[in-house]
């Protein structure tokens, strides 16, 4: 699987997090739970999840209805560059 594919589903993982409720913490937890078993570089694909968040958004959250999905994919990637610090720093997720 491309890490670009899985960054993709690491960003949504993430923006439904936020959209659920979930702390930052538990969306950490899942994060690294599925990043836990592939064999690629977390960095690399916690860095293209932070790019990845801004495709998600369709164009309706660029309008004053998205305004809850539009803010729930900035907290997401907020997390998701917290996340690529310490995986960089070696701190696990």
């Amino acid at each position: 699987m491309p890490s670009r594919m899985i960054a993709r589903g690491l960003a949504a993982l993430t923006v439904t997090a936020v959209e659920v409720g979930h702390d930052e913490l538990e969306a950490r937890r899942q994060v690294g739970a599925f990043l836990q078993n592939l064999a690629i570089d977390p960095v690399v694909v916690l860095h293209e999840a932070v790019a990845a968040v801004a495709e998600l958004a369709p164009a309706e959250m660029r309008e004053a209805s998205g305004e809850r999905q539009l803010l729930a994919a900035l907290e997401a990637r907020s997390w998701l560059e917290r996340m690529t610090v310490d995986s960089a720093r070696g701190v696990p997720l």
